[in-house]
Order: C-alpha cells, then sequence, then structure tokens
C-alpha cells in the first residue's frame, strides 16, 4: 500500500472525497458503483494477455491491482460488522483491522481475481443494505475508532469513511492497471506508401514474425 495516509476528514485532494458533502443514500449508491467499477477492471485486466498483471507492483511500497481489491473487499466486510456491532453494543471498541497482517496472512496477491471481484461486489451490496436502514439516531451513535488514532466516531462518519476508501482505492486500481496492462492489440504500423521503394520499404510481418518496435 502508498505509505501516505489519506485524510479522514475533509477533502482528499488526491481522490477528490469530500466528508462534508452528500446525503446517506447518495453516498451508498456511489460506494456501489465505485466498488463495481473495481471490481469490472480487475476483471478485465485478469482476462487479458496476462492475468498476472493484476499481481504486478509498481513499485516496491505500491500495492498491486489484486492486493488493492483484496483490502477493498475486507475493508466492507470489517465496516458491515462494525455497524452491526454499534448497533448491539452500548460502548462498542472496534478491533484493528490489521490491514499489513491480512495482506501477509491471506496471501492477497495470490488470491483469484474472479474470485476476489464477486467478494468485493457481494460485499459492497451487504454494507449498503446494511447502511442504508440507519435511523438519524442510529447514524449519530459513536464507536472508539482506532484509525489513524484512537477516537470515538459516529456511525454516519464510519459510512462516509467507508466510501472515501472505496473511491480512493479505484483510483488506485485503476491508475495501476493503466501504467501495467499491456495493450490487447498491437498498434498498426503505417500503410507504404505507393511511390516507396520496394528495396527500401519496411516488409509487412507475416504470421509467424509478429513487428518489431520501432
Amino acid at each position: 500500500m502508498n505509505t501516505s495516509r489519506p485524510p479522514v476528514d475533509g477533502l482528499c485532494q488526491e481522490c477528490g472525497f469530500n466528508y462534508d458533502t452528500g446525503d446517506l443514500q447518495g453516498t451508498v449508491t456511489t460506494l456501489i458503483r465505485q466498488s463495481a467499477e473495481s471490481s469490472m477492471a480487475l476483471t478485465k485486466a485478469a482476462a487479458g494477455p496476462d492475468v498476472n498483471v493484476v499481481r504486478l507492483r509498481p513499485e516496491p511500497e505500491v500495492w498491486s491491482a489484486i492486493e488493492y481489491a483484496c483490502h477493498v473487499r475486507d475493508v466492507l466486510e470489517v465496516q458491515r460488522a462494525r455497524i452491526a456491532q454499534c448497533l448491539a453494543e452500548d460502548r462498542p471498541v472496534y478491533a484493528p483491522m490489521d490491514r499489513t497482517g491480512r495482506l501477509k496472512e491471506l496471501k492477497y496477491e495470490q488470491q483469484d481475481p474472479m474470485v476476489v471481484a464477486a467478494a468485493l461486489m457481494k460485499n459492497a451490496r451487504d454494507f449498503g443494505a446494511a447502511a442504508r436502514v440507519l435511523k438519524p439516531a442510529e447514524l449519530g451513535k459513536l464507536g472508539l475508532y482506532n484509525y489513524p488514532v484512537r477516537a470515538p466516531r459516529t456511525l454516519g462518519w464510519l459510512i462516509r469513511h467507508t466510501a472515501h476508501e472505496i473511491q480512493h482505492h479505484r483510483m488506485d486500481i485503476i491508475t495501476i492497471l493503466a501504467k501495467l496492462e499491456p495493450p490487447i492489440i498491437p498498434a498498426p504500423k503505417a500503410a507504404p506508401t505507393e511511390d516507396a521503394d520496394p528495396e527500401t520499404a519496411e516488409p509487412t510481418p507475416t504470421a509467424d514474425e509478429p513487428p518489431t518496435e520501432s
């Protein structure tokens, strides 16, 4: 994962998420749509000429697309469980997610991208279903949150923070794949002009002879 930490209030300059705007229903709808976009980006890349592109890290300290997708999948599951915990307990204290520990223990980089993409979408829908029905009094209920420091946070904030996680890591996944994914169809070579000298014109590659890079 990128070592920089996005904000947990106000405007995120990197991905554009704003904690201070948007209603609950709109925030949840956007969360589910952006989860779908992350899922589709992962499956599209995995279905391309090299499935392992989803496992490549653009830099040693930056997670790969599959690692980010696994993280998002697990964030959605953990946050839905925290909603249930907050509703059931008077003074909930959320256990740390241990994102780096999960990365190693669950071997994110080895997981099947198609399975991860499907689970990501299921968890997004389940989180959305749990968040949409919360009443104003429930949205104001507090739980002790661990990130980035231990502090009481409302369920309303928890939902917005989850939406920020989805939007920020959607940007990460799409940006990484855009840098690493090889083109499916090579760019066509310019056709020779009619008056080209046959002695110097570049030969057209045959089916057994792939075009060379210029």
